[in-house]
């Protein structure tokens, strides 16, 4: 046997299994076509989802860092960004055949989704529904606390709040990205200004309807982590999450990794702290941690 021809028996089997590269083409969900950047060569691919009335911008810290060793996609979900408006229901399940079209129609056999805010929802049911091709689930920020059904006065208390929301989006929204999502003494003031431009922007239609499912289908949280068949990824900022319940429900196991001193967004707040620990979550996953 020559020597090239043994060579050529042992690097085999590590070109067979790379994932063929991934060709930029037109990804549509039905009437709805969606915006996307895609990066790298790279034999996994990391789909970066965007949360509430934001777009794939925030992942600019992200894309070029991770496309040295994977194929980076990062799409604006329907509704948001440079995607399509032309759907009649802005829901949670409908964002995440957003995801669904893309591993499909990009051919995607080895993927890592990482979703941050409502997107670990939305992660997490693309997830369950592309078994075999879906690796891992990365959340960030979000599956900090599980309720599984809410008590009338919730259940009032957020009806009133979504109303009040659609009635007066443009001065409401501004105090909930404030309060709700930074902390009272935050300096980032940059951070704080693009959030609160970029939720301000967003049709109003859009983004209340989108909460309202959230509210909904995170009921659903305990009884889909149940049904993972590998691990949950947590990056979370302050204040961490229920390790209890994340112990109880995840049953493929479950790791987390803090980041501190930001509020939601810590790949625009902290990038190069966020990259280290993303890296380091996609690593695991690689090793089939």
């Amino acid at each position: 046997m020559s020597k090239i021809y043994f060579l050529a028996l042992i690097a085999l089997p590590f070109f067979a299994c790379r994932q063929k590269e991934i060709e930029k083409v037109p990804v549509n969900n039905g009437p709805v076509s969606i915006a996307y950047d895609l990066e790298g060569k790279g034999d996994t691919a990391v789909i970066l989802v965007h949360g509430w009335s934001i777009n794939r911008g925030y992942w600019e810290k992200q894309l070029p860092a991770l496309a040295k060793r994977f194929t980076v996609i990062v799409p604006d979900l329907g509704g948001h960004g440079q995607s399509g408006h032309n759907r009649d229901q802005w829901t949670i399940e409908n964002y995440a055949t957003d995801v669904s079209a893309i591993i499909e129609q990009l051919g995607l056999n080895k993927v890592i989704l990482a979703g941050h805010s409502m997107a670990g929802e939305i992660c997490l049911i693309a997830a369950l529904k592309n078994p075999g091709k879906v690796i891992g689930l990365v959340g960030i920020d979000n599956f900090k606390g599980f309720v599984q059904h809410y008590t009338a006065e919730q259940e009032a208390e957020s009806k009133q709040f979504l109303n009040e929301l659609s009635l007066h989006y443009d001065s409401l929204v501004g105090i909930f990205v404030r309060q709700g999502l930074f902390p009272p003494d935050s300096k980032d003031s940059i951070s704080i200004g693009r959030v609160l431009h970029d939720a301000k922007a967003e049709d109003p239609i859009i983004s209340v309807s989108t909460l309202s499912s959230l509210m909904q289908v995170s009921l659903q949280d305990s009884a889909m982590l149940g049904q993972l068949r590998f691990p949950l990824h947590l990056i979370a900022a302050d204040p961490p999450p229920d390790m209890v319940q994340l112990k109880r429900l995840c049953r493929s196991g479950f790791s987390v990794r803090m980041i501190h001193g930001t509020g939601h967004y810590p790949m625009i707040e902290k990038p190069e702290e966020f990259n280290e620990l993303l890296i380091m979550t996609l690593d695991d996953i690689a090793r089939g941690k």
